[in-house]
C-alpha cells in the first residue's frame, strides 16, 4: 500500500515538475536593437610618371618614341591607370622649354592607353609618340631646342 501511495503522489509531483520546467524553458523575452561601427578607408598615395625619355632627335614632319615609367607611390594598395596624356593644364600641348618663335602647337603627344593595375610600390613601363608637325612655315626657331614633355595620368575613361 505504501508503494501504491508513493506512486500516486510521485506521478502528479513529477507531472507538475515537468510542466513547470517546460514553462520555464519557453519563457523568454525578445528584443531588437541596432548598432554601428566606424571603419577607416585608406587612400591611394597617387602615381608618378618618371624616367621620361625621348628616343631620337625631332625634325619637322617627324616623330620619336617617348618611353616612361608609371610608379604607384602607395605602399598599401594597387592602383589602376587608364591613360597617360600630355599635361595641357599648364603647358600648351604639354610642352615647355621652347625658345621664342618655336610654337608648342607644332608638337603633339598621342594619348597612351596603359589600362593596368599597378601593385603597391610597383611600376609599369609604357611608351607613346611625340610628333613635331611640319607646319609649312619657317620653324628655324626650333633648331637646337630642348622641348620638355609633361605627362599626366587620365583616368576619366574608367
Amino acid at each position: 500500500m505504501r508503494k501504491l501511495m508513493r506512486k500516486r503522489i510521485l506521478v502528479p509531483v513529477v507531472a507538475i515538475a515537468a510542466i513547470a520546467v517546460a514553462g520555464i524553458a519557453v519563457a523568454y523575452f525578445t528584443a531588437s536593437g541596432t548598432g554601428s561601427g566606424t571603419a577607416t578607408v585608406g587612400s591611394a598615395a597617387g602615381v608618378t610618371i618618371e624616367n621620361v625619355s625621348i628616343d631620337s632627335t625631332l625634325y619637322p614632319g617627324g616623330s620619336s618614341t617617348v618611353r616612361f615609367t608609371v610608379r604607384n607611390s602607395s605602399s598599401d594598395t594597387a592602383v589602376t591607370v587608364d591613360k597617360v596624356v600630355a599635361d595641357t593644364s599648364t603647358y600648351a600641348n604639354g610642352i615647355s622649354g621652347l625658345p621664342d618663335g618655336c610654337a608648342a602647337s607644332d608638337f603633339s603627344f598621342g594619348d597612351v592607353t596603359v589600362n593596368a593595375s599597378i601593385a603597391a610600390d610597383g611600376t609599369t613601363d609604357s611608351s607613346g609618340t611625340l610628333r613635331f608637325a611640319d607646319s609649312g612655315r619657317n620653324q628655324d626657331a626650333c633648331q637646337g631646342a630642348s622641348p620638355v614633355l609633361h605627362l599626366k595620368v587620365d583616368n576619366s575613361g574608367i
